[in-house]
């Protein structure tokens, strides 16, 4: 079973994953799986514990996803995943969002300013 997730997780590395969720056909998964031997939900069942990939499974997809720590979107990644991931986040915003981001970072007291670059700096983003 291990060979079978171990190519399921190089198909969702190749479609953008664990930083996107992606969505693989519902059935042609529990067909595969089936053609194996196995049981498709004991499979999802295996990921979810032995590797923390979460799924769920629609009628016609099954998206696979990682939670992510809500305090941090970057936990986990490295430095040039982080600096990624930031710039799809920005690219997202409407230019009202950015005004306001910058708006906010301009009204920072200079202690707030401080404590911003402290806490990047320690998630090794400076």
């Amino acid at each position: 079973m291990e060979n079978f997730i171990n190519s399921i997780i190089k198909n969702l590395e190749n479609n953008g994953f664990p930083q996107k969720k992606v969505s693989l056909p519902t059935e042609k998964m529990y067909e595969v799986a089936d053609n194996k031997g196995f049981s498709f939900n004991a499979v999802l069942e295996r990921m979810k514990e032995e590797h923390g990939i979460h799924s769920e499974i629609g009628a016609d997809k099954t998206i696979f996803f990682k939670l992510q720590d809500q305090a941090n979107p970057f936990a986990g990644m490295d430095q040039a995943q982080m600096m990624k991931q930031a710039q799809e986040m920005m690219a997202k915003m409407s230019p009202e969002e950015l005004k306001r981001m910058q708006d906010m970072l301009m009204n920072m007291s200079p202690e707030e300013k401080e404590n911003l670059m402290q806490k990047g700096k320690e998630m090794g983003l400076l």
